[in-house]
């Protein structure tokens, strides 16, 4: 009776080191894909949260009582990038006024500026310095989310 006991208590071990060892193969293992999946977005060419499309759309935006008109390079339903003749600091907050080809309505958004470099010399028109500026949206007047969505995926089209 006493040997069996012992083998009972040996397999209870066994059992516990095994099911402890299966559970942390899968944690490593999870781990591993996490690593993989993140190096697969970062090292990819596409970085971005959503897809971005050729658009070139006039937007004004307002900023410390300053209005200035100009255009887009491209537009995703998360932000839109901008050419600027200012650079403007990562965190500053704008209004800014999309209009949308073939509609009457403007969209109004506000958007905050996430990064701002000086073009490329081939991009430059002038001798003036000029700024891609990355601009994610962060609020929408009442409507123009979905009127905007709806533009971006027919530009998929």
């Amino acid at each position: 009776m006493l040997i069996l006991g012992i083998e009972i208590l040996c397999i209870l071990i066994l059992a516990m080191i095994l099911s402890t060892t299966l559970v942390d193969e899968k944690k490593e293992h999870a781990k591993d894909l996490r690593t993989v999946k993140l190096r697969g977005y970062w090292e990819g060419d596409e970085r971005r949260a959503a897809e971005r499309l050729e658009a070139s759309l006039e937007v004004k935006y307002y900023i410390n009582g300053k209005i200035a008109n100009v255009k887009s390079v491209n537009i995703s339903t998360k932000g839109i990038r901008l050419i600027l003749d200012e650079k403007l600091e990562a965190g500053t907050l704008l209004r800014l006024e999309i209009r949308v080809p073939q509609h009457t309505h403007i969209i109004k958004a506000t958007g905050e500026v996430v990064w701002s470099q000086e073009s490329a010399e081939d991009e430059k028109a002038q001798a003036k310095r000029f700024f891609n500026t990355g601009i994610k949206f962060l609020k929408f007047n009442k409507g123009d989310e979905g009127e905007l969505f709806d533009f971006i995926h027919s530009l998929k089209a």
